[in-house]
């Protein structure tokens, strides 16, 4: 940004000394057609397809409709040119006076982007290179060079706008195609949007509003902050004293009126996926093409499938509807007020382990009553759904699946931040020594606490980073319980390491974009980096398999209920006082996790609504359609997870002493080890035997 303000002055200054004509001469190539300011219709509308090539959506600017100087309130001339270019009427496209002023002033505060210089003309020109490319600034010489071009191009196209159009006329097509916010182009569209209202309605504080949004519309939206937007509001009005536009009474009258949004509410009508396509897809769509995004006629390929996408919708308001009755028939039951925000939400994410891609996105129950996607946006203890992070890290440092500990009690921990914090089981039960397969199995705490110590908090934190969990983690004791807050995107992207053998891919959910004659404007090459060794990746999903298919694991009484065949590994997550109730998991060929809970993160779903209760009866009733009806997966169900046996071996243990079993021990039973790795030693009860050497990754 500070390249950028730099380059703009630096170019302003170098047009004075080189003369108007010798600029003109070397930079006018590769202008924008200014007939573009005029051509607001027809609108070439941009669509979206899913991976299976269904339509999902149309991006086009909503109600934007062509306005006339005469019907832009006076309240709005005054506050626009206000703040924005207070000698409008009297520069010609550049505004030297502003120029040098911005550069004294900057340079004193020692800050190049205190003040900016661009005229409302340079703005409306900046709009038009939409067209010729995208304004970029990166640490290249070459790029600086390109960025430094255009800039002098924009302000060349300023001075022709100047030339062939009225004052009147530039602020009208101004007016006409500036954002201000939540795709809304436009001033009628704008007003509407807002304030339910037609321009000609508008009071003057609203106009204000509206003037200040034009600087940053996203940091000063009323819907995101009204606070933010008032006090942008009072600054323009400010601004409109100074100028003379506004008196000092009135200015003292305005500034105390609250921010009053009343949106129009004309039906809009949301199709499949409508958390991933409008908070997830666009936001990112917008960052690359801007306004082009709405009048290019672009063609966009989602990763998102259909099939999938559907069932998932389907299936989460289902279950969602089956927690909310509990919810309500336990505080039918209690005493007082029912809490207005127990309302149950929740959220899906279906992907392709083998190349990141996003397949299904459900960020809530209903996003016509809210947009917010808790998908991606909300942050939420992870519970014991970030266990595995902990095994993974004692795996891949010398650990076997059969070593042993101790499930009791641990004395109280003191916290870095001085609480004192005293450990129990979800059960409030202790089991005594158990071996880690069977403790990551059970869910049980103590094993998880006792493991993340002895490892080290800061080595699980690098695990979980380096797996994918992009937000900050606290590497304390307690880090084993899923103290820090995720997002459910990460947690589904880091169990995808498991299931593709240790190679993480960034999540995905745009394949290419093409123009409107077909050629690639956009194609994600994705990223992706070795997370795990595969052999642990490996042992890692045989111990998560354990937890859906063996008896004791805590989704392995409601997948029998369900009657659930296909193979697969996971893990539930449960929070205090049942905030936040998880289920991440995968088979050989999906990865999808889960969450419910209630906005408002200090109500619980109260009657013991643990993940296996609440989470995880949605995640297998995806899974169980997706294998039953969709052909691809319906092919594969029966496949099982591989051991390849260049990775791993499988050896019999000693059930007594959980070491490796010779001829004479009475109960034996198969575990996995890294082929080629250390092993444990021979069992010392039926036999005699040494002890291997351990290794350590990190």
């Amino acid at each position: 940004m500070v390249k950028r303000a730099f380059i703009g002055i630096f170019g302003c200054l170098l047009v004075l000394s080189l003369g108007p004509a010798a600029v003109y001469f070397a930079f006018n190539d590769n202008l924008p057609d200014l007939d573009e300011l005029e051509r607001f219709q027809p609108k070439r509308v941009s669509k979206v397809f899913s991976a299976d090539g269904q339509h999902l959506k149309n991006f086009l600017e909503e109600d934007r409709e062509i306005l006339f100087y005469e019907e832009i309130p006076q309240a709005m001339k005054d506050a626009l040119i206000s703040i924005e270019d207070r000698r409008f009427y009297d520069h010609w496209g550049i505004d030297l006076r502003r120029i040098f002023g911005s550069v004294w002033a900057n340079v004193l505060s020692v800050n190049l982007t205190a003040q900016g210089a661009s005229t409302l003309t340079q703005q409306l020109a900046r709009n038009l290179f939409v067209k010729v490319g995208r304004y970029r600034s990166t640490a290249t010489v070459g790029d600086v060079k390109a960025t430094f071009a255009r800039k002098i191009r924009e302000q060349i196209t300023a001075v022709n706008i100047e030339r062939l159009y009225t004052k009147q006329e530039i602020l009208t097509m101004y007016l006409n195609t500036v954002s201000f916010g939540h795709n809304r182009y436009g001033l009628k569209s704008a007003a509407g949007f807002y304030f339910g209202k037609e321009v000609n309605q508008l009071s003057v504080e609203e106009c204000a509003l509206l003037a200040g949004l034009l600087k940053a519309p996203t940091t000063y939206s009323p819907l995101r902050s009204r606070e933010r937007a008032r006090e942008r509001r009072n600054i323009v009005l400010d601004s409109m004293v100074k100028t003379g536009r506004l008196s000092r009474a009135a200015y003292n009258t305005l500034k105390r009126t609250p921010v009053a949004i009343s949106q129009n509410r004309r039906a809009e009508t949301y199709g499949m996926a409508p958390y991933f396509i409008e908070e997830y897809l666009r936001q990112q769509l917008e960052k690359e093409f801007g306004q082009g995004l709405y009048q290019d006629g672009l063609n966009i390929y989602t990763t998102i499938d259909s099939r999938l996408q559907r069932i998932a919708e389907k299936v989460l308001v289902s279950e969602l509807a089956e927690v909310q009755k509990r919810v309500d028939d336990y505080l039918a039951g209690q005493r007082g007020p029912r809490p207005d925000s127990a309302i149950v939400q929740g959220a899906m994410v279906v992907m392709d382990p083998h190349d990141g891609h996003i397949l299904a996105m459900v960020g809530g129950r209903d996003f016509d009553e809210s947009k917010f996607n808790r998908a991606t946006q909300a942050l939420r203890q992870p519970g014991s759904a970030f266990k595995p992070f902990i095994y993974t890290a004692a795996i891949d440092n010398g650990l076997f699946p059969v070593d042993v500990r101790d499930d009791n009690a641990i004395t109280p921990i003191t916290e870095p931040d001085g609480k004192i914090w005293k450990p129990e089981n979800y059960d409030r039960e202790f089991k005594g020594p158990m071996t880690l397969r069977q403790g990551l199995k059970e869910s049980r705490n103590m094993i998880a606490i006792r493991l993340a110590m002895e490892i080290g908090p800061d080595r699980v934190q690098r695990y979980a980073q380096q797996m994918g969990i992009t937000t900050p983690i606290a590497a304390v004791p307690s880090i084993g319980l899923g103290t820090s807050a995720v997002h459910l995107l990460d947690l589904v992207a880091a169990y995808c390491v498991f299931a593709n053998r240790g190679i993480y891919h960034e999540p995905m959910g745009i394949k290419k974009v093409l123009g409107e004659e077909g050629n690639a404007l956009l194609e994600p090459p994705g990223s992706s980096r070795e997370a795990l060794p595969q052999a642990v990746a490996v042992i890692m999903t045989d111990m998560l398999h354990s937890v859906v298919a063996e008896p004791g694991g805590t989704a392995y009484q409601k997948a029998q209920e369900l009657g659930f065949k296909v193979a697969a590994a996971g893990k539930t997550g449960t929070t205090d006082s049942y905030a936040d109730a998880w289920f991440v998991g995968f088979t050989p060929h999906l990865v999808a996790g889960v969450w419910v809970g209630m906005d408002d993160q200090a109500l619980s779903l109260w009657p013991r609504q643990s993940g296996a209760v609440a989470a995880l009866p949605m995640w297998l009733k995806f899974m169980q359609e997706v294998y039953h009806t969709v052909d691809l997966y319906r092919r594969e169900a029966d496949e099982g997870f591989e051991y390849p046996d260049d990775l791993v071996v499988r050896m019999p243990v000693c059930q007594d002493s959980h070491k490796l079993a010779t001829r004479y021990c009475p109960r034996q039973q198969d575990e996995l080890f890294i082929k080629g790795g250390a092993l444990p030693e021979i069992c010392p009860q039926h036999s005699r035997g040494g002890t291997p050497g351990r290794r350590q990754r990190f």
